[in-house]
C-alpha cells in the first residue's frame, strides 16, 4: 500500500532530524569540555616553579642556545626558574640529575630536559627518564611531531620527546635543536603548563 504523501515527507526527514540531534549534542559536548577547560586555566597558578636541564657532551652555559631559549620563555611567561644544570649524555647522569632536581629544596613542578632525545648513539636520555616516569602524557610527543612534521616534514619522526609525570612533578624531554625546543614551549608546553600543575597538585589551585 502506498504511503500517503503526509507519512512520506515525515519519513524522509526522519535521517535529517537524526544528524541535526547528533550535532546538537557534540555542540553540547564540546561546550561542556571548553567549559571545562577554561575553568581550570582560570584555577591554574600563574608562577611554575621550573629547573631546566641540558643533555649534551659540547655546551657550556655561554653557547648552551637551547637551555638558555627554555629559561628566556619561562621568564617571559612568568614563571620561576629554580635551576638549571649541563650534564653529559650519559643516562646515569641524567636520571642522577632530574633525581637529584626533585629530591631538592627546590621542589620543582617541573622539568624541562633538552637534549638526548634523538637516535644517535648518544641519544641515551628516553632510556634514562621513561623508567622514572609514574604517568606518561602520550598525546605530548604525538601533537608535537605533529606539530614537527609542519615545519620540517618527514624528519619529525627522528624526534623521541615526550613527556610524563613523576609522583608530582612534570617531565618534558625536548630535542637539542633551539628550534624544536621553541616549537615545544610556545606551542605547548607554555600554554598548558599552569594548567598541568593544577592538575598534579590541588593546593596550587587559584581561587578566582
Amino acid at each position: 500500500m502506498a504511503q500517503h504523501p503526509d507519512n512520506q515527507a515525515a519519513n524522509q526527514n526522519e535521517p535529517s532530524n537524526a544528524r541535526a540531534a547528533q550535532m546538537l549534542d557534540a555542540q553540547i559536548d564540546e561546550n561542556r569540555v571548553l567549559d571545562s577547560s577554561e575553568e581550570h586555566r582560570a584555577e591554574a597558578p600563574r608562577d611554575v616553579r621550573v629547573f631546566v636541564l641540558t643533555v649534551s657532551d659540547t655546551r657550556n652555559e655561554i653557547n648552551d642556545a637551547s637551555g638558555n631559549l627554555i629559561q628566556e620563555l619561562l621568564a617571559q611567561a612568568g614563571h620561576q626558574l629554580v635551576g638549571s644544570l649541563i650534564v653529559s649524555d650519559e643516562a646515569p647522569a641524567i636520571s642522577e640529575a632530574v633525581q637529584r632536581a626533585t629530591d631538592g629544596i627546590s621542589d620543582p613542578e617541573a622539568i624541562i630536559v633538552t637534549g638526548g632525545s634523538g637516535i644517535g648513539v648518544r641519544d641515551v636520555s628516553p632510556e634514562a627518564l621513561r623508567p622514572m616516569l609514574t604517568k606518561e602524557l602520550p598525546g605530548f610527543g604525538e601533537v608535537f611531531r605533529v606539530l614537527s612534521f609542519e615545519e620540517i616534514g618527514a624528519a619529525a619522526m627522528l624526534s623521541r620527546a615526550f613527556a610524563g609525570v613523576m609522583g608530582r612533578t612534570l617531565l618534558f624531554v625536548l630535542p637539542g635543536s633551539p628550534n624544536a625546543v621553541r616549537l615545544a614551549m610556545k606551542k605547548l608546553i607554555v600554554p598548558e603548563l599552569g594548567h598541568l600543575v593544577r592538575e598534579l597538585r590541588p593546593e596550587r589551585r587559584e581561587k578566582s
